[in-house]
């Protein structure tokens, strides 16, 4: 019944350490590319995540980039 993020991002911005974000921005990364391919929502989703829980842009990038390389 949610129809925003801001109610689960504000419960993760309570309780997690920075590190622990970037860790799960990582682990949406690996979800998006599980099956060898980034769709341009799934990229989109993982930005307005990764803003709502205040994770820097280039931590975004390297956590993306990461991945990547390691699907590739």
């Amino acid at each position: 019944d949610a129809n925003d993020l801001f109610q689960f991002t504000n419960v993760i911005n309570s309780h997690y350490s920075y590190e622990e974000k970037v860790s799960l921005i990582e682990s949406l990364w690996k979800v998006a590319y599980s099956d060898q391919q980034l769709d341009k929502y799934e990229e989109h989703m993982i930005r307005r995540i990764a803003d709502l829980l205040y994770v820097s842009h280039s931590d975004f990038i390297q956590t993306r980039n990461r991945i990547k390389a390691a699907n590739e």
